[in-house]
């Protein structure tokens, strides 16, 4: 899914579900860090960030899963941005075009 499809993503969350090795190398700046892997522990947090919530990682995969676990969980306006770098280069690219 791209960004700019998302309504509001501008207001929203970006969450890299990376673990934090491979955030720390490189991420998408404003961007928070849940490992995907320990998201279940974060659902206060989750519950509080600005809406929607954007996840990405590597390549989609582990967003996807964290995505699917929250709406299942009955989480609203969550959405899986797929490839970090995509998002990041969007955005980029949105910041650009608007200038």
């Amino acid at each position: 899914m791209w960004t700019k499809d998302i309504k509001n993503v501008r207001a929203g969350t970006l969450i890299d579900v990376r673990y934090r090795e491979e955030f720390d190398q490189c991420n998408v700046p404003g961007s928070v860090n849940i490992p995907w892997d320990l998201h279940l522990y974060y659902l206060d947090e989750l519950m509080e960030y600005p809406k929607p919530l954007v996840f990405f990682c590597e390549e989609g995969y582990r967003s996807g899963l964290v995505a699917l676990s929250l709406q299942t969980l009955g989480f609203e306006e969550v959405y899986n941005g797929g490839c970090w770098l995509d998002v990041l280069n969007e955005l980029e690219a949105d910041v650009l075009t608007a200038a």
